[in-house]
């Protein structure tokens, strides 16, 4: 059929309308007001790079004072704090938004972030914590039961995820004290049912599991401390695997980011170390302002904030632990461990000890080009990096995961 004259027109019009459009497309390159957030090689005047970072208690109280945005603005770029929190118990979404460069410093600890490494997401360890205390994880029963000890447990169910840092530190505390747990090996001397997240909360509610590993320091089981339902059988051991290495927590990032970027990484620790310095400082003074931050911006409850960043059993804050070496031997000897009680996972995908070893970017550890000395008693003085400005009140972006494309 032969084209109309309008038709024709029409369409030598649209013709026209994309290439006068192409240069602003596929010469974005060129034009300076043009932002490409991962893809911006470092320290190129004019060009505003951001840096997206898992939403938390600890960085929505720095976004909030300003000082991750000032420590960015530095350096001409910009923070952008991604809500993950609907994803923290599933590790492939939050590896795909990591690969796809939606997502770029994130946080775990040992054992998923060594997981994410074991499944091929080329990420480097950026900052490790100091050793865990051992109520970061526990066996809380219900307060309504006759349950004292774990010997007490013998022939009833214990739920956790074994997927999940809880089960191997609560695996530990009960061989340490003489009993077994159901593997897929071999039958223990207490049953096990592999549970998670809210699910796990509300079984071990209604009766159906007798006793939960778990963190305390989370939204689903902080307020069961809080309202005293329950009380604790068992804590991680101290000086045990889990405390000393697999409780850890570590801030990762992609291999390639970090090597393109280790001024927006080191911009970063400087925020968080300027934001652990608030917390501490003024004897406690800081505490409620930062509860109601924390819990205003993560949609939690302020009780429920203000008990994940004080109780010992926190996982919202620790302070740094800046030997390469001590984290490498961590990971290593976290591992060993998870393979010594038969992890189905870490027993078919375990890590090489080079592997490991290049698993945490020296660069950002004692020594290193970019590090920051974020331990609790820094061997240099950090007055430059951790001077408190008044209030900034500096916007920052916020992302939800839902939103990224």
């Amino acid at each position: 059929m032969k084209e109309s004259r309008t038709i024709r027109q029409l369409r030598n019009i649209a013709l026209w309308a994309v290439l006068a459009a192409a240069p602003a497309v596929f010469g974005a390159d060129a034009n300076p007001t043009v932002t490409k957030a991962t893809a911006v090689a470092p320290k190129v005047p004019g060009k505003e790079r951001v840096a997206k970072i898992s939403l938390t208690e600890i960085t929505a109280i720095g976004a909030h004072k300003g000082w991750f945005q000032e420590e960015y603005a530095k350096i001409n770029a910009r923070p952008e704090l991604v809500n993950i929190t609907q994803l923290s118990t599933v590790l492939g979404a939050e590896a795909s938004l990591l690969d796809r460069g939606d997502l770029h410093i994130t946080s775990r600890m040992a054992y998923p972030a060594a997981q994410h490494r074991a499944n091929g997401l080329d990420a480097v360890i950026i900052w490790q914590s100091v050793n865990a205390h051992p109520r970061r994880a526990t066996i809380p029963v219900l307060a309504s039961t006759d349950i004292r000890s774990v010997a007490d447990l013998v022939g009833k169910k214990f739920g956790s995820s074994t997927i999940g840092c809880p089960y191997y530190a609560g695996v530990e505390a009960i061989k340490v004290a003489g009993h077994s747990v159901d593997t897929e090996a071999e039958k223990g001397d207490i049953r096990f049912v592999n549970i998670t997240g809210v699910a796990g909360t509300s079984a071990f509610l209604a009766g159906r599991i007798d006793a939960l590993g778990t963190h305390p320091g989370t939204s689903a089981t902080a307020p069961l401390y809080i309202q005293n339902q329950v009380r604790e059988v068992a804590t991680a051991v101290p000086d045990g695997a889990y405390v000393t290495a697999g409780g850890r927590t570590a801030y990762f990032a992609m291999r390639k980011w970090a090597l393109e970027n280790p001024d927006l990484v080191k911009a970063f620790l400087l925020g968080y170390d300027r934001t652990i310095r608030w917390l501490n400082s003024d004897n406690g003074a800081h505490w409620d302002e930062a509860a109601q931050i924390a819990a205003r911006e993560t949609r939690e409850p302020k009780s429920v904030a203000l008990y994940d960043l004080q109780d010992v059993s926190r996982i919202s804050w620790s302070w740094g632990q800046p030997d390469y070496q001590e984290a490498v031997d961590s990971i290593k000897k976290f591992q060993q461990y998870a393979i010594s009680i038969k992890d189905p996972f870490f027993t078919k995908h375990h890590l090489s000890d080079k592997q490991i070893e290049t698993f945490v970017d020296k660069r950002f550890f004692a020594g290193g080009e970019y590090f920051v000395d974020t331990s609790e008693h820094p061997q240099k003085s950090t007055q430059t990096q951790t001077s408190l400005p008044v209030d900034a009140k500096a916007g920052v972006q916020l992302a939800q995961a839902s939103d990224l494309k």
